[in-house]
């Protein structure tokens, strides 16, 4: 039987915000009209991509003894050959959790019937289920070692592994020792097979590139039993040693030093040398320990390039001291770790040998951090060279350290006048790490004459922007743009393209119009702004510019920008264009942004909303609120640049998102509650009722049946628009007080008149849902009801008092006992008011925390376990 459509429709809906989707629409179609019985055969897959975009739909599978009719559908659909090689792995990711839930025993026995069966009739051989089942259960990957404790899933293959024939056995056998180490697999075969278990080792031990989980293993497997496995991993490292590998001789005698020192110690010396003086160490030995079956470094592993140092100074420090010192000299391969042990075993005798490296060049960013941990005695005088290195990461590192120098200000200083830029700027960033009141005076010295921006953009971050005194905008842009004329900074446009004296012009508050200085200093300082903001040195100016005139070199300025393509480079003349467009730049921006989300240019539409954010206007925000709801999911990284947006703007203006959304309700042509028009010289004025439906009421305040007839065209036209274009705002608010009516979101009392007593969609919401007044000690003080333009009146239709410091919620029934609530229902019933969602039937509870629960089996066995053969007789 197919599935019913509204029993897919919430996946279709969640692959709808694939950002894909586009792309495989045609395949999900196909899916979807095979499963609901729209077409009988099942889809034909011309491509891999084309049959992988089934597995999409195996989300909709039961527990497998649940499959149903509806469930073979969905099992039809991937059960061709190309299907099933696209789709496996999500089959059996999406499945195999499924094998562990709780059931009783004759359940679990149909659960694993149904599933071996589907996976034989799909060409698996027993031994490949098991290893599939092994792979997918993700339980052995680690070096857990401990005993099992089973589930349906290790019962299962507990005995499969056990009744195998040798042949199987030996396909197992096989299969991992190519796949490399499994622990569920390994403590399987133990258990069912422990005559195998040393071939399996030994193959895992023998392993080609293998070094970081062989030292894992080994590690568990000596640490679990000495005696009976030191005579393998001595075996297999000694057949590795002599190949020779240098690093799994390192490794493997490292590990059995640790259990018995005097047997291996004089081994692991001659191995770490033999390491150390190996010339390919550099290109072939594992520079990480991090394990292929973790992915991460397990407890204890180090590269065979550290234990190799570690050891020579444990075992040898006399002669080690002065070899590794020659390595360093003759430029030798060191672990980039290694330097970290020197510190670690040679302390103040470390620091000659880290300069050494520092001076042979070897990397500057693993040294320093590690030479920073010494006595700075011992060192820093010898790092002032260093300010003068080709790499910027070194001398930022640098002047970290040299901060800290007894004469870090006077060098700096002396520095701060090299005539290299990149020396400055070393200079600047000891002066900003410093960070007191002689080296604020000197970079504010230097700041108004540096000509590297890099240097100046650091000492404006260092200073906090406050390079000048003056608190006049106009006297202090006069300062700032004369500075950066002398540093030649407003000879030309910002850009080659740009013929910035074709832009229409900027006006100041004043009236006055902006120099071409004035208007090269804002785009030039914009210019250094790689964040969606303005410049701290653009913003005096940028108050001074008059908004009302400033549309037109915005969308001039917007144009020129879009026509070099929209260059993410160039993303700071958008954000100039939205600091200083009109409304009709921010509908500009607002296509453009749409246009980029669909041409998939997102990093684009990221800054892009965040330009907008910075328009300001009302028509703007809602703009962004707009793009953060659209793309939440779909396209989510737009979605949350929007929402971050949104956020930075009620920052700045000191109030909550949630009040910042409060203030973009629009008022759609409304003044107040109220649109006024016209009619043969008559006024009328038109609110909407508690139906979102304009209303209307003449001159002496009496309502009409409708609208007069002699009303405009245009106007009539409008009012018969409203309820269209006041869908979305109405949809939304709604969403946004049932969530409140949760939460128990609280407004001040004037917070709660300006948002539902003074815009015409929210006071209809303000009519028509009841509401709570609480003191400041979170007491119930009244609730209440409105009803048009009267006070609001409580249950007893009395007018409402508020008390100063008072805040008001929406009404939850919780709040009340059943008598009272009661009485509201009946107000309500009363006053024919229905609320825009229910309200006063909603659960007690406000909210409700659910813990989560964990099966564990424990050593249980299932009941009656598996029949013998099972999977025999299943084929």
């Amino acid at each position: 039987m197919p599935y019913k459509k509204e029993t897919i429709l919430s996946l279709v809906e969640k692959l709808k915000q694939l950002n894909d989707y586009e792309n495989i629409a045609g395949a999900i179609q196909s899916g979807v009209d095979f499963l609901t019985g729209h077409t009988y055969e099942t889809p034909v897959f011309n491509t891999a991509e084309t049959a992988r975009q089934m597995g999409h739909f195996i989300p909709l599978l039961q527990i497998p003894e649940l499959w149903d009719d509806n469930d073979r559908l969905v099992l039809k659909l991937i059960a061709s050959p190309l299907a099933w090689n696209e789709c496996r792995e999500t089959f059996l990711s999406a499945i195999l959790p499924m094998m562990d839930k709780p059931g009783t025993s004759s359940s679990i026995v149909l659960r694993f019937s149904y599933f071996t069966s589907y996976l034989q009739q799909r060409g698996c051989t027993p031994e490949e289920i098991g290893s599939l089942m092994i792979s997918h259960s993700r339980d052995g990957n680690n070096f857990d070692l401990s005993p099992l404790k089973f589930t349906p899933v290790r019962k299962f293959l507990q005995d499969l592994i056990k009744s195998a024939e040798p042949n199987v056995v030996n396909a197992y056998v096989n299969t991992w020792r190519k796949k490399g180490w499994n622990s569920l697999f390994f403590r399987l075969l133990v258990k069912g097979h422990p005559e195998r278990e040393m071939e399996y080792l030994e193959n895992i031990l023998l392993l080609p590139d293998y070094i970081p989980d062989q030292q894992a293993v080994s590690r568990v497997l000596l640490q679990n039993n000495t005696d009976k496995y030191e005579p393998l991993v001595e075996k297999t490292t000694t057949q590795l040693a002599a190949l020779p590998d240098y690093a799994a001789a390192v490794s493997g005698y490292s590990l059995l030093a640790g259990h018995l020192p005097e047997k291996y110690n004089q081994r692991l010396l001659k191995a770490a040398y033999d390491f150390l003086a190996w010339p390919e160490a550099g290109t072939r030995a594992p520079e990480s320990a991090c394990s292929q079956v973790t992915g991460n470094i397990p407890p204890g592993n180090l590269p065979p390039g550290v234990l190799a140092v570690r050891s020579v100074l444990h075992l040898d420090r006399p002669a080690a001291v002065p070899y590794l010192g020659d390595l360093l000299a003759q430029k030798r391969y060191f672990h980039p770790e290694a330097f970290q042990v020197l510190a670690d075993e040679l302390n103040g005798q470390a620091a000659p040998m880290l300069l050494q490296a520092l001076e042979n060049d070897y990397d500057a960013r693993m040294v320093l951090p590690v030479l920073s941990q010494l006595d700075k005695a011992l060192y820093i005088d010898q790092l002032w060279p260093y300010t003068l290195h080709k790499l910027k990461s070194v001398r930022t590192l640098v002047a970290v350290i040299l901060a800290e120098h007894p004469q870090a200000l006077e060098k700096a200083a002396e520095l701060l006048g090299h005539k290299k830029a990149d020396q400055r700027l070393t200079a600047v960033q000891i002066l900003c790490k410093l960070d007191d009141a002689h080296a604020r005076e000197l970079l504010q010295h230097a700041l108004h004459i540096e000509v590297n921006d890099d240097a100046r953009d650091l000492m404006l971050e260092t200073l906090g922007g406050h390079t000048l005194t003056d608190t006049d905008d106009l006297v202090l842009v006069t300062k700032l743009v004369t500075f950066a004329k002398k540093r030649h900074k407003l000879s030309k446009p910002a850009e080659k393209w740009l013929d910035d004296k074709a832009l229409p012009p900027l006006y100041l508050l004043d009236g006055t119009v902006l120099t071409t200085d004035m208007m090269r200093f804002l785009i030039y300082r914009m210019s250094r702004v790689t964040e969606v903001r303005p410049d701290v040195e653009a913003i005096p100016l940028l108050r001074l510019i008059d908004r009302t005139r400033s549309g037109d070199f915005a969308r001039a300025l917007y144009k020129a920008y879009a026509d070099q393509g929209g260059d993410l480079k160039l993303k700071y003349l958008m954000t100039l264009t939205a600091l200083l467009g009109d409304d009709e730049l921010a509908e500009t921006l607002r296509e453009d942004i749409q246009l980029w989300i669909t041409t998939k240019r997102l990093k684009m539409a990221e800054h892009g909303v965040g330009a907008l954010a910075l328009h300001g206007s009302n028509k703007a925000l809602r703009a962004v609120e707009f793009f953060s709801r659209r793309y939440r999911f779909r396209k989510g990284v737009v979605g949350a640049a929007a929402m971050r947006a949104l956020e930075q703007t009620a920052a700045e203006r000191g109030i909550t998102l949630h009040e910042l959304v409060d203030s973009l309700v629009p008022e759609f042509g409304f003044k107040g509650l109220y649109r006024f028009f016209e009619v043969k010289g008559e006024t009328y004025r038109a609110f909407l009722d508690n139906n979102f439906k304009p209303a209307y009421l003449n001159d002496k305040g009496r309502r009409l049946k409708a609208i007069p007839v002699a009303t405009p065209r245009e106007t009539r036209n409008a009012f018969k628009a409203l309820s269209k274009e006041m869908a979305d705002t109405i949809r939304l608010q709604t969403q946004r007080l049932e969530q409140f009516l949760e939460e128990q979101r609280r407004w001040s009392v004037a917070k709660w008149q300006t948002v539902f007593r003074q815009n015409p969609v929210m006071s209809v919401f303000a009519n028509r849902l009841a509401w709570a007044l609480f003191n400041e000690a979170d007491q119930l003080i009244s609730t209440f009801y409105c009803e048009g333009q009267a006070m609001p009146k409580t249950l007893a239709n009395d007018a409402v008092v508020f008390p100063e410091n008072a805040y008001i919620t929406l009404l939850h029934p919780a709040h009340l006992d059943a008598t009272t609530l009661q009485q509201w229902k009946n107000k309500f019933a009363e006053l024919r008011i229905v609320p825009v969602f229910p309200q006063l039937e909603r659960p007690i509870t406000l909210s409700q925390n659910y813990a989560d629960v964990e099966y564990d089996y424990g050593d249980a066995s299932m009941e009656n376990g598996l029949p013998s053969g099972f999977m025999e007789q299943e084929s």
